[in-house]
């Protein structure tokens, strides 16, 4: 997909990039199965970053296979303490369809990406 501005551009490319890494199975394993444990498909789930908090421990946002936007923190040695909280509903400008939307930032860009490849499949 193409943008008018570089950095929507550079936004597509960060979310692609971290998508592909993590369907790629690039990403600490014991990440994976915790995101799998939730419910989250890989192969269909959007990664709009991972943010790695510590050693084994991370937070971000992710959009799952059925376009809800989840914030997650879990640290590895503990993952049953985790959280996984769903979003969706208090998303504001961050959903693209808001008139304040700013294609920059990488949770609209991640559902842009996600309705993307929902047209592509269709």
């Amino acid at each position: 997909m193409e943008f008018s501005k570089i950095s929507e551009q550079n936004a597509w490319d960060a979310v692609a990039d971290a998508t592909e890494q993590v369907r790629r199975g690039e990403s600490e394993t014991a990440l994976l199965a915790w995101f799998e444990s939730q419910g989250v498909q890989i192969k269909q789930a959007i990664f709009p970053c991972l943010g790695m908090f510590d050693e084994g421990v991370y937070s971000g946002t992710l959009v799952t296979q059925d376009r809800r936007v989840i914030e997650y923190f879990v640290d590895l040695s503990c993952p049953e303490d985790g959280d996984f909280e769903d979003v969706t509903a208090e998303l504001g400008p961050k959903d693209p369809s808001h008139p304040m939307r700013d294609l920059k930032d990488r949770i609209t860009m991640a559902l842009v990406y996600y309705d993307a490849q929902q047209s592509q499949a269709a």
